[in-house]
């Protein structure tokens, strides 16, 4: 029982036990209210009283009755009792109807110039990230690939048939550990052209390096060749130590890419052609290869060559120089500015006079994704 019920009890006990004289308590009141007004009652919501306090109110039996229905009268005449209004009954909110936020139109490619586009695809690139490889996976880096295989029979006369191959790669997260690269010949039979007919132009011969499946530490899967291949070589684009090694100026990416033409004359073919060459690898990091877009923007006579080019059921912009005896393509998804590949055309002069020119002689796609295991073929 806690102060209040005691009090409470105390207060009633005996005027539950003794018999009810009210008489001489109404007198008492009615002198009180002929005396003037009474001092203010306040009463304190039962929440908010302090137990402690409740003891002042423990007075004899007949001062708290009289007490009692004082309280009761002055209630009565200073305080209304007014209705207790409902709670208002939650609604739920009605939907204001807003415009639709229109999304930004992507460029027409078809108006865009070669700078522009590789401009964009960098822009595109800058932000991306490539899926990371953790420890014990693999790089994975699949190829597509169209290759001209010429046989020469003569002083300016031969025939030429395109091969289609898979070559994948796996490479690990640590160069130094296994590498494994396998290759695969699809078709060997599509004639191109020949100073001869094709009934009389037998298909090349498939050698032992044209498919098959090796492996090796650094990515050393022939040991005997010339030169030695070195792991960490900083020379090498096959090696992560090439992509860690370059700049991320454009201008000075610019500048690497004419030193590793010069023995070549540095000119903008040369320079196209190893671009490509080295985006082949599929080692170059995202935000390095938005750089090396940039870079390759700056080599004069880059044009748009085709708006929708399709390499291997992907549709990208075909950007590349004219040159008379072949034209080198760089394909570009413009959604995404992935490098989706490279195509290789037959320019007006060909290198074989057999080949008619704007024949394809050549082309490449690119896919990477990321293998937890040796040789595992990731989901596409």
């Amino acid at each position: 029982m806690n102060e209040l019920d005691e009090t409470l009890e105390l207060l009633h006990r005996e005027a539950r036990t003794a018999p009810a004289d009210l008489s001489a308590a109404r007198a008492r009141l009615q002198a009180e209210l002929d005396a003037g007004p009474a001092a203010p009652v306040v009463l304190l919501h039962p929440e908010r009283r302090h137990p402690k306090r409740l003891r002042r109110f423990a007075l004899p039996v007949a001062a708290a009755v009289a007490g009692v229905v004082a309280v009761t009268v002055v209630v009565s005449q200073q305080r209304p009792a007014r209705p207790v209004a409902a709670p208002p009954v939650p609604t739920a909110p009605v939907p204001v109807p807003t415009a639709p936020v229109p999304t930004p139109a992507a460029p027409d490619v078809r108006l865009m110039s070669a700078v522009q586009v590789l401009t964009r695809a960098a822009d595109l690139t800058v932000g991306a990230a490539d899926a990371p490889v953790g420890p014990g996976q693999f790089r994975y880096v699949a190829e597509h690939t169209w290759v001209g295989r010429g046989v020469q029979t003569g002083d300016r006369t031969g025939y030429t048939y395109l091969w289609e191959q898979e070559v994948d790669r796996w490479i690990p997260a640590d160069e130094h550990d296994v590498w494994q690269e396998t290759r695969k010949i699809l078709t060997t039979g599509k004639f191109l052209g020949g100073s001869v007919p094709q009934a009389q132009a037998p298909e090349p011969e498939i050698t032992d390096t044209d498919q098959g499946q090796w492996q090796g530490r650094c990515g050393d899967f022939f040991p005997k060749s010339k030169p030695p291949k070195k792991c960490g070589d900083a020379t090498d684009w096959d090696s992560p130590a090439f992509y860690a090694a370059l700049p991320h100026d454009p201008a000075a990416l610019y500048a690497k890419l004419q030193q590793l033409t010069k023995h070549r004359g540095s000119t903008p073919s040369v320079m196209f052609h190893f671009g490509i060459e080295i985006l082949r690898a599929g080692q170059m990091p995202a935000p390095l290869r938005a750089q090396w877009y940039r870079a390759l923007a700056k080599i004069p006579g880059i044009t748009v060559l085709a708006a929708e080019a399709n390499l291997d059921g992907r549709t990208g912009v075909a950007l590349g120089l004219d040159d008379r005896h072949e034209i080198r393509q760089l394909i570009i998804d413009p959604v995404t500015g992935a490098f989706i590949g490279e195509r290789t055309v037959a320019g007006a002069e060909p290198d074989e006079p057999w080949i008619k020119p704007g024949t394809e002689i050549g082309a490449s796609a690119i896919t990477t994704a990321v293998a937890d295991r040796l040789g595992e073929v990731p989901p596409k």
